[in-house]
């Protein structure tokens, strides 16, 4: 039996620094134009909860990986090398 195995949960998301529209207490009909200065694009981020298969007393190991942009099949492969 090999004792070296960790069973691997992953998940992808994506999160951007722009503010979100939100309820304003402009007047009725006329919309509010929000102004911000950030120049923040997107980026995402990928997430890895281990947990070793024998040893229960070691805990989990957590592990996350940035990118600007998006995720696609080659980079989710690099996450997990």
């Amino acid at each position: 039996m090999n004792t070296r195995a960790w069973i691997v949960f992953l998940d992808e998301s994506g999160v951007s620094l722009l503010p979100q529209i939100r309820r304003t207490y402009a007047p009725r009909g006329r919309t509010p134009l929000l102004r911000h200065r950030l120049n923040w694009k997107r980026a995402s981020m990928a997430g890895a909860l281990g947990y070793h298969s024998t040893d229960p007393e070691r805990g989990a190991r957590l592990c996350f990986h940035l990118k600007p942009g998006s995720y696609d099949t080659p980079a989710l492969i690099e996450v997990l090398e």
